[in-house]
């Protein structure tokens, strides 16, 4: 052919060849396999949703990534945006076939026309855990001690759930002299705190919130108190024991930190972090966040309570609570520090063909490993000469070859190459089997 059709992908989509797909499936095989093992069940939905379930729930700023259109049937519809949302639809049409509460995760693609950069894509894969229907903070506690367990299963060693509760975020506002309608905007500035520093949240809090400067400092000098957990909460108490909201936050920081320690979990996977925030609106009580510290990665996942949201689909008033990780964020942490040994993607045995006499011989061999679950790769070719066939297996990562020639056909045998040490033995088939296993 003269000319070649041009072909490029869209921004902010990816394609994923071997290694890649590998990582991924380990990532959400990991997630899938800890998350059942605490009672939640999968969930999957339409990648096309009606519109009218995210219009006007998200926000002018999400709504302007939405990839929204009319289809052929001159419906307005949308590719899925978030997982929740999609969730909280499926509950609603199905509300009276749920025993709850009703423990779900979701592991799918989401699309949003976001600006393509380094880490944002506009088609990426959202891993979702929520409780539904139960307002017990056990539910919450669980969710944190799953979370652990799922990034030390990953490999992680150094990270951290950093919890707080938004009833206290709201209990500190309200001592402080803020006004209520302040409240989202404080959280936003508070929840940068670990980023960009005291100093520099006040000077938003004063410039970009207009908060007083006495105001942002009774402010700070609360969310920025440090020490042991139980000493921590006892400071809170005494400074917010006038404010029921502020008492009940305190109370329900207690029976997760309780629950913590009464599963023996390592205190340096957790701690009480009183200037997270979780900025969206919809969060009611505990906000947690996991943190990857080592290398500076930061957050892999945010999570809390949403007691407001569901009610709204289902007609009726519905807590749950739940957390998101970032599946392409983590992936890419395991593959830039090459946490993962992986075995060659495609195969774990290749076997030649010396010629094409000797085909049957070859085939005799690549049936015995398949029918033995050995990923083993038959070179299709009769006529490529049996150093390519080589330099193949070399290429590709194949850690073993076979060569059955004239003389291995004669004596009844199978070479067997290690291609990382160059050592040949001859075997039979059995022999053979259980040298690649």
């Amino acid at each position: 052919m003269s000319t070649a059709l041009k072909v490029q992908k869209l921004a902010g989509f990816r394609d994923f060849f071997a290694r890649d797909v590998k990582v991924r499936e380990f990532v959400t095989n990991t997630f899938k396999r800890v998350f059942e093992k605490y009672g939640y069940e999968p969930l999957e939905t339409p990648a096309l949703e009606n519109s009218n379930i995210y219009v006007g729930e998200l926000g002018d700023e999400a709504e302007k990534l939405f990839y929204r259109f009319k289809d052929q049937g001159g419906r307005d519809v949308m590719l899925k945006y978030d997982v929740m949302t999609s969730m909280c639809r499926a509950v609603a049409e199905n509300i009276n076939n749920i025993p709850f509460p009703y423990k779900r995760y979701q592991i799918q693609p989401v699309w949003r026309s976001e600006k393509p950069q380094k880490g944002r894509y506009r088609e990426f894969t959202q891993c979702d855990a929520d409780t539904v229907g139960s307002d017990s903070i056990i539910c919450d506690a669980e969710f944190i001690q799953m979370g652990i367990e799922a990034l030390t299963e990953l490999g992680f060693k150094d990270f951290r759930a950093n919890i707080n509760n938004r009833k206290l975020i709201q209990a500190v506002v309200s001592y402080s002299g803020a006004k209520d309608e302040q409240f989202i905007p404080i959280c936003i500035s508070v929840d940068k705190l670990p980023k960009i520093g005291r100093e520099a949240v006040k000077k938003e809090l004063m410039e970009k919130r207009k908060i007083e400067s006495d105001v942002a400092d009774r402010i700070l000098d609360l969310v920025t108190i440090t020490g042991e957990t139980t000493a921590m909460l006892d400071q809170f108490e005494k400074k917010l024991k006038d404010i029921p909201m502020g008492v009940e936050a305190i109370n329900e920081l207690r029976t997760i930190f309780n629950y913590l320690k009464s599963v023996n979990l390592d205190k340096k996977y957790y701690q009480f972090a009183p200037f997270i925030a979780r900025g969206l609106a919809y969060y009611t009580g505990p906000v947690w966040e996991f943190e990857v510290i080592e290398g500076g990665v930061g957050s892999v996942a945010g999570c809390g309570r949403y007691d407001n949201i569901i009610g709204k689909f289902v007609g009726r008033e519905t807590p749950a609570t739940g957390g998101s990780f970032g599946i392409d964020r983590i992936v890419e942490v395991i593959k830039s520090r090459n946490m993962l040994q992986l075995e060659s993607m495609s195969a774990k045995v290749l076997v030649t063909v010396f010629e094409e006499g000797l085909f049957d011989r070859s085939l005799e061999a690549a049936v015995y490993l398949r029918k033995n679950n050995i990923k083993t790769f038959l070179y299709p070719s009769i006529k490529e000469k049996l150093d390519k066939q080589m330099k193949y297996a070399n290429k590709k990562g194949i850690p073993y070859v076979v060569i059955v020639g004239p003389v291995e056909s004669e004596k009844n045998i199978f070479k067997l190459k290690d291609m990382k040490t160059g050592e040949q033995r001859e075997l039979s088939l059995e022999e053979l089997l259980n040298s690649v296993k």
